[in-house]
């Protein structure tokens, strides 16, 4: 065999081990993942005019999407009070009207009116805040309103069937840790603009999923508890339920498990409420808690949910995984899983353009899904990002 020929075979050789190669690697993500993945895909839209995370984003009656407070720099622990408007038409944001305060850990509530009503967050100072002001998209202005009983951060804020909100637990510091988490909830009258107390949780509670099901009742399940003076936090597996029609909260069935903070809480098309990262859902009609299909093992569990317009869920903020925690530095990536409905299985779909967590998801009147900011890098110090994506099935 000469040179030439021998070259030629050699090539030939590596192109076939090659393509061998890549089949067994095939095989493998299947075997893993299953055939039947999602085929959803992931594509850059309009860039947001400040790059944040841990923020909120309110889906509005137009079918713009307001995005507003915070964090921003990276470094710099102040909290944004910009907002900015998302026109899927275009596929662009707009500059509108400033908080008063610039706001993290606070919530935001669409109200019947169309206005939006933010309470509570911090500035990164010691105390959180009690004030709550409101958004009007007629004017793209912010006006206060009524001040909480007390300061609040990474409280549940949950719009009532009769157009009033009821906000729960929380914690009043985000950096002092002495002080204990809060069991005391409250309700805004959008009439008068004045919050009125009303019975508090059984167990304080900050970061629960927190719900308003179809039978009228909220559910507040998970979240962590904190006594106060310094001690560890401890995840929270009990859930419990609030009447409007009595004003009381009452125990319920607990969440299986070992649990951690609870994901984006998901309203599903039978009633049911999903916790994607515990894989499990809460059905009201048997008061018990059911699990759904395994999660795939490639990264840890979605952070973020958020319900399709078909009735599966699509789960998304998730860190790497490897043998060890720190391995990979808790990383985000772009890793983005579906839940199948009818199934009651998660399967992977299509990946995100920028690894990201600490993100927002809404679904759109088109049917699509608006990935907004979040932030890459390690969890524990991310890089704000200002890209946004669209995921279509």
């Amino acid at each position: 065999m000469n040179r030439t020929t021998w070259r030629s075979f050699g090539i030939a050789r590596s192109v076939l081990l090659s393509t061998l190669l890549i089949g067994v690697l095939f095989s493998l993500v299947v075997a893993t993942f299953g055939a039947s993945g999602g085929s959803g895909t992931f594509a850059y839209t309009g860039s947001l005019n400040t790059a944040r995370y841990d923020h909120t984003a309110t889906p509005l009656p137009s079918g713009e999407v307001l995005v507003t407070g915070g964090l921003g720099v990276n470094g710099n622990y102040t909290s944004l009070s910009s907002a900015e408007l998302y026109d899927p038409k275009k596929g662009k944001w707009i500059v509108t009207g400033r908080m008063s305060v610039g706001r993290t850990g606070f919530s935001a509530t669409l109200l019947s009116n169309g206005q939006v009503l933010v309470a509570g967050g911090s500035d990164y100072q010691i105390r959180c805040y009690a004030n709550a002001e409101l958004y009007n998209p007629a004017t793209g202005q912010w006006t206060l309103t009524g001040s909480m009983s007390q300061p609040r951060c990474l409280h549940g804020a949950t719009l009532l069937p009769d157009g009033s909100v009821l906000v729960s637990g929380g914690v009043n510091s985000l950096y002092d840790f002495s002080r204990p988490t809060v069991s005391g909830a409250e309700i805004y009258n959008p009439n008068t603009g004045t919050w009125t107390a009303t019975s508090s949780l059984n167990v304080s509670r900050a970061s629960a999923a927190t719900l308003l099901l179809q039978n009228g009742q909220v559910l507040a399940a998970g979240g962590y508890n904190n006594t106060g003076n310094n001690n560890p936090n401890t995840y929270l597996a009990s859930a419990e339920l609030y009447d409007p029609s009595t004003g009381q909260w009452n125990s319920t069935a607990s969440i299986s498990g070992n649990v951690g903070l609870p994901t984006t809480p998901v309203l599903l098309t039978n009633g049911g409420m999903l916790i994607a990262n515990d894989a499990q859902f809460y059905d009201p009609n048997t008061v018990t808690w059911d699990a759904t299909g395994p999660l795939p093992t490639l990264t840890f569990p979605p952070t973020k949910a958020v319900l399709l317009g078909n009735g599966n869920v699509l789960g998304t903020g998730c860190q790497c995984k490897s043998s060890k925690y720190y391995n990979c530095h808790a990383v985000a990536t772009a890793t983005a899983f579906l839940y199948n409905f009818a199934g009651n299985s998660w399967s992977v779909t299509g990946s995100m353009n920028y690894p990201r967590f600490h993100q927002t998801m809404t679904l759109l009147p088109s049917g699509q899904v608006l990935v907004t900011g979040g932030g890459s890098g390690p969890f524990s110090a991310p890089t704000a990002l200002n890209t946004a994506e669209l995921y279509r099935l």
